[in-house]
């Protein structure tokens, strides 16, 4: 099966949550297979190869899906 989408760029930046704490997010910017470009932002302790894997695969399906309407 071919992959939905490819992954174009990953920028990794540093937030601060409402309540102090500093945590670490991914964004992802990839294409669909069609060429639909979309971003997602990923925190770090879903920022796992199955997990961002999983998560592009479903928002590629997705956009597709929307995209064939």
């Amino acid at each position: 099966m071919a992959k939905l989408y490819t992954v174009d760029d990953v920028t990794e930046r540093t937030t601060i949550t409402r309540t102090g704490l500093i945590q670490k997010m991914y964004r992802v910017i990839a294409t669909t297979s069609s060429g639909i470009m979309f971003s997602l932002e990923i925190p770090e302790p879903d920022f796992t190869k199955e997990k961002v894997d999983k998560i592009l695969s479903q928002k590629a399906a997705e956009l597709e899906a929307i995209k064939a309407l």
